[in-house]
């Protein structure tokens, strides 16, 4: 089953759209960085399947989408499979 919330799209970067994960849904699900699978659905009904990709900032953590998946400003159904997980490879 996946975890499913509500996030408005924003321009994280100059080519990525993206979102912020409420600080409640983080804790709840216990969300952490790295690359899940899943995707977005938007009001309109189309269903986006991709790679959503949780970094941290500040509190708590910043999703990003591929290229051209969505539009700014728009509110949308993000879901995601807690199980997919792939940690990021840190850097020495």
């Amino acid at each position: 089953m996946p975890t499913r919330f509500m996030a408005r799209l924003a321009t994280i970067d100059n080519t990525h759209l993206g979102f912020y994960v409420p600080k409640y849904v983080k804790e709840f699900y216990n969300l952490e960085e790295g690359s899940y699978k899943g995707g977005i659905a938007p009001r309109e009904g189309d269903l986006t399947s991709c790679s959503i990709k949780l970094r941290p900032y500040k509190h708590t953590l910043r999703g990003t989408l591929p290229k051209n998946i969505g539009r700014k400003g728009s509110i949308v159904e993000v879901w995601l499979y807690r199980h997919s997980r792939t940690p990021f490879k840190k850097s020495t």
